[in-house]
């Protein structure tokens, strides 16, 4: 059953993305929704964040359109964290405020989904013609103007068949060089295919992982994220240039660490020796993922403190433990693209022992 209040909703998204936004608001207005297309109806004489602050503020929900050119938008990552405060405050006071994110042609946030507390639920939907109409029970029940039970229901689909790469981590501890504290630990690497029949490759070896990253860029980033994308102002442009052209080396070198390990030595039957890397197989075995499938990359952080260690030795490892999973795996480069990127990007997943989701 429809709820008969207007609702008046906040559509954060790319002006590349505008032909889509423009459909989406021609089917939302019907169903009593008054779709408020950020920017983009702002006249000229208006002072853009405050107008657009304001108008988050007022709005009883906000969708982002989630697409490439989106993530690439000064404003969506900005207007994304106003409104997930706004939707704490509104928690506080007992009110519903609902921030969802459309996931354009299987885009995915990437590093923004930082901003959310738990992992955000996406909906689905395809710029191709037809697929607002698609997405639309969907959005509807999301915003809270539509019951589960009547939307339409979608055809029986199978499971989400998974293509997995994991990285496991164990025994962290903490090293200085040159006055920089670095934290490290033993790393294997594993590809689990989404066929449950086929076994796992594993790496042949395991090998001492150094986080490429230290304190000084973790606040680089953090500056960049969380308070840059609040206050875009021209005054910090060099800054912000400066952490931009970092990026994709700082994903390299963790890329670099995660899965192109130092060569072992093989002896093959003629007396030769060959060098393979211990990961070889493993990424081998990734790379041939076909194109359609959902991939995802987990870091398995496994802080068991071994038989005897001393608390010193445990309180190391556990900070070593916290910077390693706090790195922004979600950077991860391959020398062509950011693994988060594109219409099959790969998902980031940070799990403790004992976790399966």
């Amino acid at each position: 059953m429809e709820n008969g209040n207007m609702a008046r909703l906040f559509i954060s998204h790319s002006s590349e993305d505008k032909a889509f936004v423009g459909k989406l608001q021609q089917q939302l207005a019907p169903h009593g929704v008054d779709g408020w297309i950020d920017s983009r109806q702002l006249r000229g004489g208006d002072v853009l964040w405050p107008a657009i602050a304001t108008a988050i503020e007022q709005a009883s929900a906000l969708l982002v359109v989630v697409s490439p050119s989106a993530l690439q938008s000064k404003w969506v990552g900005k207007e994304l964290q106003f409104a997930l405060e706004v939707q704490k405050t509104r928690k506080a006071a007992g009110q519903s405020y609902p921030v969802v994110p459309l996931s354009l042609d299987d885009t995915k946030l990437g590093v923004l989904e930082s901003f959310y507390t738990d992992e955000p639920i996406y909906i689905p939907a395809q710029s191709t013609p037809g697929g607002v109409e698609a997405a639309l029970d969907s959005i509807l029940v999301a915003l809270g103007l539509r019951l589960p039970t009547t939307a339409t229901p979608p055809a029986p689909v199978a499971s989400e068949a998974l293509e997995e790469l994991v990285l496991q981590l164990s025994d962290f501890a903490i090293t200085e060089h040159e006055g920089k504290r670095r934290a490290t630990a033993r790393a294997s690497l594993a590809y689990h295919a989404a066929d449950q029949r086929q076994q796992p490759v594993h790496s042949t070896q395991t090998w001492r992982m150094q986080a490429p990253l230290g304190p000084i860029e973790a606040d680089e980033l953090r500056w960049y994220l969380e308070k840059y994308a609040i206050w875009p102002s021209s005054v910090f442009a060099t800054q912000k240039q400066a952490v931009e052209q970092k990026l994709q080396s700082w994903g390299a070198l963790l890329y670099e660490q995660a899965f192109q390990q130092p060569a072992s030595i093989t002896v093959v039957s003629s007396g030769q020796q060959l060098a393979t890397f211990a990961t070889t197989h493993v990424l081998a075995a990734w790379a041939g993922v076909a194109a359609h499938a959902n991939r995802r990359f987990s870091i398995l952080i496994d802080d068991t403190p071994e038989f005897g260690s001393t608390p010193e030795r445990v309180v190391q490892a556990q900070e070593a433990a916290s910077a390693m999973l706090a790195l922004p795996w979600e950077l991860l480069h391959d020398g062509s693209r950011f693994l988060f990127q594109g219409a099959h990007a790969t998902r980031v997943r940070r799990r403790l022992p004992g976790t399966t989701a």
